[in-house]
């Protein structure tokens, strides 16, 4: 019988979640899981919680073997009459049972739902009892004491509604920014991306290759310009070893878009951290940091040639858009969009400037930097 089983059901689940040990356990569990959103500590709660978490699956596992054995060791089927003599009680079905069987009773209206010993459940109806039955059957069932009725059931309920909302409230409280450590959680997992470094090698993939991957991840816009500067490490044999920059973008028509915080260290990851909705300061297109005359310069640069003679581990790139370098020649190198380069004469005639991309040793400072200048852009 559906109905039957459905209320079995629900009174021994409510009966688990109603118990005082649940309740103590869930409360802790909520005080663990609001210190966490609010002052981070995983280390310290995540423990407790693991241990609170194991517990509720206790008391699951506990109430899907309870509710299998009452169903097999009772008779599912509501009982209208009953027989009654002293201690014992009879139903049409043949099952006897006494008073002192009796575990726990529910009763509403002229439903009465008894749990006997032995896993056995009883449910009466007593809508067409002898009334001198059904009172002598109150009156036995009353001398069981207070507890066979559950008394606590409503408190425990009534703290259990009350623990949820005031640790809900306070663990959302928390997700709102500058409140506490979950905010700052929500923020990353709300404004961080991730990419694979698919085209690790700079001799080969160039800057395009960083790009390609970062935008199977983020969708960036036709215009960037440095917010900084970049900064890329590289290896001997090309691979990437490190990039930093942090960039603006803005759209064909020269409109804001986002800012993007690009980071990556090969040596923790092999993914490209991209960080959006940063404070660029004032959104508006720096033509001396536009990105494109690096991307550009980076197709033609023989970057491989350039650090051959240096014999490092690692050679870095960094470039902070227009520069200038007054009448310093040293390091200076033009190179125009096909490859051909070119050196200032000793004495120049006006000041060196435009868009510069140092080619350096981050070990070694008594190497000098070879800084290419392109006359493409600007």
């Amino acid at each position: 019988m559906k109905k039957w089983k459905r209320n079995l059901n629900r009174l021994l689940f409510l009966r688990r979640l109603c118990s005082p040990w649940f309740l103590g356990v869930y409360c802790l569990a909520w005080f663990c899981l609001c210190r966490l959103c609010r002052y981070g500590g995983v280390r310290r709660n995540l423990p407790v919680l693991m241990a609170c978490g194991l517990f509720f699956l206790g008391c699951l596992f506990v109430y899907l073997i309870e509710r299998s054995l009452y169903k097999r060791n009772s008779t599912q089927e509501i009982f209208g009459e009953l027989w009654l003599k002293d201690n014992q009680v009879k139903l049409p079905d043949g099952t006897e049972f006494d008073y002192e069987e009796i575990r726990w009773y529910r009763k509403k209206r002229d439903d009465i739902q008894i749990f006997l010993k032995g896993h056995r459940f009883i449910w009466l109806h007593t809508e067409m009892f002898l009334q001198k039955n059904k009172e002598y059957l109150e009156v036995k069932l009353t001398q069981r004491g207070i507890s066979a009725t559950q008394f606590w059931k409503v408190p425990v309920a009534c703290l259990l509604a009350g623990t949820t909302l005031a640790g809900a409230f306070y663990a959302g409280w928390s997700a709102v920014p500058y409140n506490g450590k979950l905010s700052w959680v929500v923020q990353e997992l709300k404004n961080r991306r991730k990419a694979v470094l698919v085209h690790n090698n700079i001799y080969r993939d160039g800057l395009d290759g960083i790009l390609k991957d970062i935008e199977t991840r983020v969708e960036l816009p036709e215009k960037l310009c440095l917010v900084n500067s970049l900064n890329l490490h590289f290896a001997a044999d090309g691979t990437v070893e490190s990039l930093d920059t942090f960039i603006q973008g803005f759209d064909s028509q020269g409109n804001f878009v986002d800012t993007y915080l690009i980071s990556y260290n090969a040596s923790r990851s092999d993914k490209i951290d991209i960080y959006l909705h940063g404070y660029g300061g004032e959104p508006v297109f720096d033509e001396e940091k536009d990105l494109e005359p690096l991307l550009k310069a980076m197709q033609v640069i023989p970057l491989e040639d350039t650090v051959a003679d240096w014999r490092q581990d690692t050679y870095g790139i960094l470039y902070y858009g227009v520069r200038n370098w007054g009448y310093n020649t040293e390091g200076i190198r033009y190179i125009n969009p096909s490859g051909t380069i070119t050196v200032p004469g000793e004495f120049p005639d006006n000041e060196i400037t435009g868009p510069g991309i140092s080619v350096f040793c981050p070990e070694d400072e008594s190497i000098t930097p070879i800084r290419y200048l392109y006359q493409g852009v600007l």
